[in-house]
């Protein structure tokens, strides 16, 4: 019997729902796996279920709506569904005092700023919406029924899910700790990285020194690692001696969508796990080199 596809329930920004069943494939064998930077968790609905599970995100917003959705996904569904694509609807949305109103409310007005805004993102953005059908088969109603439609899938695979709200660091402190931990680690692309500029997040994390801090973190970590980014000399440099894999990726919403290379870098062997169609520029794992973070003043260098 084929298990149903999961896919998350709105087109979050730099979420990896096209990717995450190559993603999930690649993970090492785990017994606990844990998301620090949880996002849309493209990858955890697409993965096996594991003994344990863990995702987190610093938005409270978003472990809000994830919550609903897993304590009461047909009535959220529900309210979704009867939601309309509108620009008044998406501006109220934003205008709302989330402090004042019921989770049920406030997970809904939540997913209309993901699904209705444009570039998926919980900072304030323009309406999404279509001036030229050309190109597009969907319409943004359609769009939004298709979400609403994988509420119910997503809500049961949340069932035996543990979620935090953390910073990332905190967490990766904690659970990395213990080998018997896969650590799938998606955060927001490091600003240089990034064709699009400005900000995409309520709470940003683009400055080389936050990844540095993030890699340090990692560096430490006994669990399997699992890292996502776009190709970066601060992470190729910091990982020498981590399995390195291109995958093609495409971003954007609906007809803007641009190609771009999604790189993984992991600290255990797991180009095997993927065809060779998707193991593009694969560099194998050199156990003999490890790579750490000197810290000096000014910033950080790296040694083996």
């Amino acid at each position: 019997m084929t298990t149903p596809a999961r896919t998350p329930p709105f087109a979050y920004r730099g979420g990896k729902t096209r990717l995450a069943t190559r993603i999930a494939a690649a993970l090492p064998r785990h017994q606990h796996y844990v998301e620090p930077f949880g996002g849309s968790l493209a990858v955890l609905l697409a993965k096996p279920v594991s003994l344990m599970e863990t995702v987190n995100d610093v938005d409270e917003r978003l472990i809000t709506f994830w919550r609903v959705l897993r304590e009461r996904p047909a009535e959220l569904a529900r309210l979704c569904s009867l939601t309309p694509h509108s620009r008044a609807e998406h501006q109220q949305a934003w205008d709302a005092d989330l402090t004042v109103l019921n989770e049920l409310e406030v997970a809904r007005l939540v997913w209309i700023q993901i699904s209705q805004s444009r570039g998926g993102t919980l900072r304030r953005t323009g309406w999404r919406m279509y001036v030229d059908p050309a190109g597009s088969s969907t319409s943004m109603p359609g769009y939004l029924d298709g979400y609403t439609e994988r509420m119910a899938a997503a809500a049961e695979r949340m069932h035996r899910v543990s979620l935090e709200c953390r910073p990332a660091l905190d967490v990766i402190a904690q659970y990395g700790a213990h080998r018997s931990c896969c650590l799938y680690v998606d955060p927001p692309y490091l600003g240089s990285s990034r064709t699009a500029g400005g900000a995409g997040y309520r709470h940003e994390f683009k400055s080389d020194a936050e990844h540095i801090e993030l890699l340090e973190a990692l560096l430490a970590c006994r669990a399997a690692v699992v890292l996502s980014g776009y190709p970066s000399a601060i992470y190729d440099e910091a990982l020498v001696g981590w399995s390195r894999l291109e995958v093609p990726a495409k971003t954007g919403q609906g007809r803007s969508r641009t190609a771009r290379c999604e790189v993984l870098w992991s600290n255990r062997p797991i180009a095997e796990q993927l065809s060779f169609d998707d193991a593009v520029g694969f560099r194998p794992l050199r156990p003999a080199m490890t790579a750490t973070f000197t810290r000096f003043e000014g910033g950080s260098k790296l040694h083996d």
